[in-house]
């Protein structure tokens, strides 16, 4: 698994424009970010989250490109992953990068644009 980088930030915002909740996400990140929670739980809710709103909007594959960049996979291999297995590669990817910073980041460029 590799950290989240810049061109990770920009797929999450072309997540955002496809799915037109470009409105009820950024109030949304905004309380992921400030929220006092650990960057695990904050990691997993945040990510859940995303993947509740955009299946609204049939982004699903868009998420699949967003988490095979870090997870380092492909797109086809995170639709095909056990459920177990995603958790925990959630999990890890928490641990392993302060995703408070990444919403807040998000956040930040989701609010320029408006």
């Amino acid at each position: 698994m590799r950290k989240l980088v810049t061109t990770d930030v920009f797929e999450a915002l072309r997540l955002v424009k496809k799915s037109g909740l470009k409105e009820k996400l950024a109030p949304l990140i905004k309380d992921i970010a400030q929220k006092g929670t650990s960057a695990i739980d904050s990691g997993i809710m945040g990510i859940l989250t995303v993947v509740e709103i955009f299946a609204e909007n049939k982004c699903e594959q868009m998420i699949y490109g967003l988490l095979a960049g870090p997870f380092e996979m492909k797109p086809e291999e995170i639709a095909g992953l056990e459920l177990d297995v995603l958790a925990e590669k959630l999990e890890q990817l928490g641990k392993e990068n302060d995703i408070r910073r990444f919403f807040t980041v998000l956040s930040g460029l989701l609010s320029k644009t408006r």
